[in-house]
């Protein structure tokens, strides 16, 4: 069997090089964008759904507004720990030059015991906000970790004012989630809401992060909930919690990588 060679002559391919090529090229660049866009779009119409939330940076600088950061501190580990609160600590305080002058953001920081390091920062004690109109302050309180709770223990309301504890809830935490490093820092918002229950928004976080200066003019859009997006979750994951939320019959919302700040 012969192969037939197809001659192609020298000016015919030097004007596909510098003339239809080139054109083919810029053709499949701007095919690619599009459908690149389409795919996008879909595929955050999927995550977010009908009601597609767009963070703005309007905000109602005319009126009163109280805002508190809270984190968990864990002073145990506090050499690996207290360079991250000294970063959020200084992006909080460039983060309110840019504030209005009616907006108060507090600084809510849960810890063991009051270090000596923390006491640095100029952080009142056990003290909850009474006023609106009092300056933006960082402000310590107690908080007694899981891995140490001893349930059997009747002093924790008298010791941890403004921690509420219920004997069964507790149970249960130091049954599943003792070993669970990262409970604490969830574990503030259900326990701990007599310290922060007098401002108008929370923003809930993690201490590796930075606050920016948008963020001084900024509150969730019609009071909606907004959480940041993680990489925390799988096919197999989704799927199996799909599964366990049908087994109990439980209603599956189908939002997956919800972020640690919230």
């Amino acid at each position: 069997m012969k192969l037939s060679i197809i001659r192609i002559k020298p000016k015919r391919c030097i004007f596909f090089v510098f003339t239809i090529l080139p054109f083919m090229l810029i053709s499949i660049v701007i095919l690619h964008r599009l459908y690149t866009s389409v795919l996008y779009d879909m595929t955050e119409q999927h995550y977010i759904g009908r009601h597609a939330y767009i963070a703005r940076i309007e905000s109602p600088v005319s009126l009163s507004i109280l805002r508190g950061i809270l984190v968990y501190y864990p002073d145990d580990q506090e050499e690996a720990f207290l360079p991250e609160l000294f970063w959020l600590y200084r992006s909080w305080l460039e983060m309110m030059k840019n504030e209005s002058s009616l907006w108060r953001t507090d600084l809510v920081i849960y810890t063991r015991s009051f270090t000596l390091k923390l006491q640095k920062l100029g952080c009142v004690y056990n003290t909850i906000r009474t006023d609106r109109n009092e300056p933006p302050r960082c402000r310590i309180f107690i908080y007694l970790n899981v891995k140490l709770r001893d349930i059997e223990d009747r002093n924790n309301s008298r010791n941890h004012l403004y921690q509420n504890f219920d004997i069964n809830r507790s149970l249960l935490l130091v049954k599943h989630l003792q070993k669970y490093e990262y409970v604490d820092s969830i574990n503030i918002i259900a326990e701990c809401y007599p310290s922060f229950s007098m401002y108008d928004y929370i923003l809930r976080t993690d201490m590796d992060v930075f606050l920016t200066r948008n963020f001084g003019r900024f509150v969730p859009y019609k009071d909606m909930l907004l959480v940041g997006r993680g990489g925390y979750s799988s096919p197999f994951a989704s799927a199996r919690l799909r599964r366990i939320a049908k087994n109990m019959n439980w209603l599956y919302a189908n939002l997956t990588n919800i972020g640690s700040t919230w």
